[in-house]
């Protein structure tokens, strides 16, 4: 079991109030003797320091507990860090921490740092949540911690998930558990080829299958695994191929020793007469698969290999050998498992690689006519936005692209199509300037099955297309030109469309292009509005995309670029989200974004900025946590809590009432939009809705929501003028740490 550093689970209590102010004693005189100040105390041999506050503050700070003696840390608010030095108004109190909002509490004459953690978020989950320290800025937080009291488990934080996962010890990887926990099998989790699940090797002196006999019948004889016994094919067809039994005997870049392969050997026979091009896939659904070739079998380095590359329902790795004269061409065919593999070999009469592998060679894209661009071995040299992994020879691959050029003598607005003719790769389309082969001469990218890019109103000039995919595919390519067209009126930042807050509005982004840039969502049709705001605000941005799309939403400032950007979420389950907190008044740009360019719709809530509220307590109906009648940022933990409250959204068999839980009130006073979102919690959530009496009522018809991936439970809804009690639970008996983030819009519906 991975033992992480353990978060601090207090379910929602504070720390005792003479402990802190002991650690901010602790901090502060760190803090001072790091710029010399208390190294000159000692110097001067005195124990005390006059008070900088005893001279201004006055009668009446003394009479509110301010320190007259001689020193910070004594009298009433000694424990309460966020007092600063004395004030008599806010223009006095500016610390310089940009996550702390700074005022001056006149009942004290006091400068108070309030500190907002929200300000200090790396975006990074799994080191956890950064904390706003009220005298230094920014600060880690203890990180997430998904180690539990299982030895047999292997404890992980995923980032992509934002959860953790307990999987069981496999110290070998061979997907069989070592024997002594529950489910395994494993009677040497040292050695990848013996578990409960492996068939018995004939005659290796080892008991494979763990069945407590050593080559014992029936058992197993490796085929065609090495170079003495290939597979001999020499016509076009489909097969299986069993790799059981056999061993990794040639290592290649795309297969190496240090990883838990095996592999068998195919004879690829070119009969006498013409050269042929010979076409090899292999594909598995339970493994990893690779191909490579040498000039001797057995003999020197693999003369070209390809990796596994992820495709639906497992993996595939794919040559292309071009031109093979009459003659035995060997081909290692290696996989990380024993199950069958299937192997298509296809002869066809001989062609030439793709010459237009560089900006240097580029094939002429002609408009209106179709080219079938052949991915496979193609090596990638153009960087891309759209690009989602380096194609560096491994285990899972990338495949590499095709260069096409065309001139336009005039300005013409631009679409470029790939298809792909087969299931191996989905497309990707690269729109690149004169200079073409640096990164920043990248105009525009697409992704998609069929991707489809569109430019409009390109300037007269040269321009280049790379053509890529995420496996080896082939794909079709097109080129259509047409007069150019007026820009939408949401394409672009400048003059952008208002947004209400609170109001959604639906998009078509249909005939849109990439007009700005973020750095968001690279590539993808966007629709940009303005969104003003009139004092210091909390925002949240919300979009809706279609199944199967891929949405963005983003704030920046007017100009929407990525220096400008605030706040950017990216996510292909709806709704997509963006938070901003404590942003200044002013004029600001919501950019929303689509893969696909389907339709979408953009909301933007906003609220006066409000710092972190911790929820402590609030365990059952006896106290539950008033929730301000403007929504805030609130935080709580339910590992202390208990079970009191069932919701209609958890998964069956549970417990009585399931998982721990907690609960708060809200007061309507006019019918409103509200909006609750429990993003950044650290488990799978569940968030109710209730109404009625006696507390906590009766859950709300379409009022629950489940939150097991990493955008966590999300309900919007319109409520009538009342009381509401908001129900914190976690799902299928999962608790934790929670985040939640309330905005109430009234009477905008």
């Amino acid at each position: 079991m991975v033992h992480l550093r353990k978060a601090t689970r207090n379910g929602g209590q504070t720390r005792n109030a003479g402990s802190r102010a002991a650690a901010w004693r602790t901090v502060r005189l760190a803090a001072l003797a790091a710029v010399g100040f208390l190294g000159s105390v000692v110097a001067c041999g005195s124990g005390t320091v006059k008070s900088p506050f005893a001279t201004d503050a006055g009668s009446d700070a003394a009479a509110a507990g301010a320190d007259t003696t001689g020193g910070l840390n004594v009298g009433p608010d000694a424990a309460d860090p966020t007092l600063g030095g004395p004030c008599v108004d806010d223009g006095e109190c500016d610390d310089a921490l940009p996550c702390t909002a700074d005022s001056c509490d006149l009942g004290l004459k006091r400068c108070r740092h309030t500190p907002n953690d929200q300000q200090c978020g790396d975006g990074v989950y799994c080191n956890g949540s950064e904390v706003c320290d009220p005298k230094l800025g920014c600060a880690a937080g203890p990180p997430v911690s998904c180690a539990d009291s299982d030895p047999c488990t292997i404890d992980t934080c995923v980032e992509t998930t934002h959860s953790c996962t307990r999987v069981p010890r496999d110290a070998d990887g061979d997907g069989d558990p070592v024997w002594n926990c529950a489910g395994g099998g494993d009677c040497d989790d040292n050695d990848p080829t013996v578990n409960s699940n492996a068939k018995e090797i004939c005659g290796n002196g080892k008991d494979d299958n763990c069945n407590g006999q050593i080559d014992e019948a029936p058992c197993t004889t490796p085929a065609h695994d090495t170079c003495v016994d290939p597979l001999v094919i020499d016509s076009s067809g489909f097969t299986s191929l069993s790799l059981a039994a056999t061993a990794l005997d040639y290592p290649t870049t795309c297969a190496p020793a240090n990883k838990n392969l095996r592999d068998a050997v195919v004879a690829i026979q070119v009969p006498d007469g013409a050269p042929q091009d010979v076409d090899i896939v292999v594909q598995s659904s339970d493994t990893l698969v690779s191909l490579a070739t040498a000039s001797t079998c057995g003999e020197g380095e693999a003369s070209s290999c390809s990796p596994s590359f992820s495709v639906k329902g497992g993996s595939l790795s794919r040559l292309h050998l071009y031109a093979l004269a009459p003659g035995v061409y060997p081909v290692y065919v290696a996989g990380s498992g024993e199950p069958d593999v299937a192997l298509s070999v296809q002869f066809s009469a001989a062609s030439a690689p793709p010459s237009n592998e560089t900006c240097n060679a580029p094939a002429t894209l002609v408009p209106g006519s179709a080219q079938t661009a052949s991915l496979v071995n193609a090596a990638l040299d153009l960087a891309s936005a759209c690009a989602s992994k380096s194609p560096t020879p491994k285990l899972s691959g990338t495949a590499g692209d095709l260069v096409y050029g065309f001139t336009l003598a005039q300005p013409q607005d631009v679409r470029i199509f790939a298809s792909p003719l087969d299931a191996w790769g989905v497309p990707q389309l690269s729109l690149r300037d004169a200079g073409c082969s640096q990164a920043n001469d990248e105009l525009t990218c697409r992704t998609g099955a069929p991707a489809e890019l569109f430019a409009r109103g390109l300037p007269a000039g040269q321009y280049y297309v790379s053509v890529s995919a995420s496996g080896p595919s082939d794909v079709d390519v097109r080129l259509e030109l047409s007069d150019p067209t007026a820009a939408q009126v949401d394409e672009g930042c400048a003059g952008a469309q208002p947004l209400a807050a609170g109001q959604s509005v639906d998009l078509s982004l249909a005939d849109h292009t990439d007009a700005v840039n973020t750095g968001c969502l690279s590539g993808a049709p966007d629709s940009s509005h303005g969104l003003v705001l009139t004092e210091s605000s909390d925002v949240l941005l919300v979009e809706r995309i279609s199944n199967g799309d891929t949405g963005a939403v983003s704030l920046a400032g007017p100009a929407c670029s990525v220096a400008s950007r605030l706040s950017c979420g990216t996510s292909a389950n709806s709704p997509v989200r963006a938070r901003a907190y404590g942003v200044a008044a002013g004029d600001y740009s919501a950019v929303a974004e689509s893969t696909l360019g389907n339709s979408v719709s953009l909301t933007a809530f906003t609220r006066k900025a409000v710092p972190t509220t911790l929820v402590a307590l609030a365990d059952d109906c006896t106290a539950p946590f008033e929730i301000p009648a403007g929504g805030g940022l609130f935080k709580g933990n339910t590992a202390n809590a208990h079970a009191d409250f069932s919701a209609g959204c958890d998964v069956g068999n549970q417990a009585a009432n399931g998982a721990p839980d907690q609960l708060l009130h809200l007061s309507l006073k006019t019918k409103s939009r509200v909006v609750l979102d429990m993003a950044g919690s650290s488990y799978s959530t569940m968030l109710s809705v209730r109404s009625g009496t006696p507390c906590p009522g009766t859950e709300l018809m379409l009022a629950c929501a489940a939150g097991y991936l990493p955008e966590r439970s999300y309900l919007d809804l319109d409520l009538d003028s009342g009381d509401y009690y908001v129900q914190v639970d976690g799902y299928a008996g999962d608790f934790g740490a929670w985040l939640l983030d309330i905005y109430v819009s009234p009477d905008s519906i």
